[in-house]
């Protein structure tokens, strides 16, 4: 019997760091505008240097992560760039909203027959923008290294925000989306490098060749891979890609 104590403490000590560790480096914050607020969590790079410039990462999560508790969109943030290698390696900053339950990073008022978007962002497309626009004022962040990546929602909201602000994102990393081909003409010389599962059971594949090809009309030049007998979770594979993060972080705007 007087054990159980020393295994309840074990196991104390042993699990509750853990999730600690996990986000003991975010700032939490909200950002409000109007009736609107956008939870948030920013990385600062891996030894901060105020003197220094450094590159941002914008990580949109996904339709399951979305609420007002402020930490379940952390869970699909890429480990390449939070591991303590990848943190050494790709020193940025990496915002983290989180999208409202009743909203989401873009619409598509009639789909599926029409992939058109809504005239204006949503509410918390609206908001994230806003924020990072004054985490670039407020912070020694390089204007020429803004990047965005997401996958499903947040894929789907990556070349959304690309559309709607091509002068501020040096490159993207959509994950199996779905995105208004009507728009391609707007974004088709920013570096893309997009994602997708052929077997995906909840965004076609078709939908990620669709905008592909449209960015191909224009003389864009995107980078496609597509995953032979993956589902829906391409990030798995798409994050974890050899290259992908050099690639990203070489990427600036002319």
């Amino acid at each position: 019997m007087k054990l159980y104590p020393v295994i309840l403490v074990f196991f104390m000590v042993a699990f509750q760091p853990v999730k600690a560790q996990q986000t003991l480096s975010y700032t939490k914050d909200v950002y409000r505008t109007g009736k609107d607020s956008l939870p948030y969590r920013l990385l600062y790079p891996l030894r901060y240097d105020k003197h220094k410039r450094y590159p941002i990462v914008l990580f949109l999560h996904g339709s399951g992560q979305r609420g007002t508790d402020n930490e379940a969109q952390l869970a699909g943030v890429p480990k390449t760039l939070t591991d303590s290698p990848g943190r050494e390696k790709y020193p940025c900053f990496i915002l983290v909203p989180q999208c409202a339950k009743n909203d989401v990073w873009v619409k598509f008022p009639h789909f599926p027959e029409s992939l058109q978007t809504t005239t204006l962002p949503t509410p918390g497309a609206q908001a994230t923008l806003a924020e990072l626009d004054l985490l670039i004022r407020q912070l020694p962040i390089d204007r020429k290294r803004v990047y965005i990546t997401g996958y499903s929602m947040g894929g789907e909201g990556s070349f959304d925000l690309l559309t709607r602000r091509p002068d501020l994102f040096a490159a993207a990393i959509p994950i199996c989306s779905v995105a208004d081909t009507a728009r391609a003409n707007l974004i088709y010389q920013i570096p893309i490098w997009a994602f997708h599962g052929d077997q995906d059971d909840v965004n076609d594949v078709k939908y990620s060749r669709l905008m592909i090809n449209a960015l191909k009309k224009y003389n864009g030049t995107p980078i496609y891979t597509e995953y032979p007998g993956i589902k829906h979770n391409s990030w798995s594979k798409a994050y974890s890609e050899p290259g992908l993060f050099d690639w990203l972080f070489a990427q600036k705007q002319r």
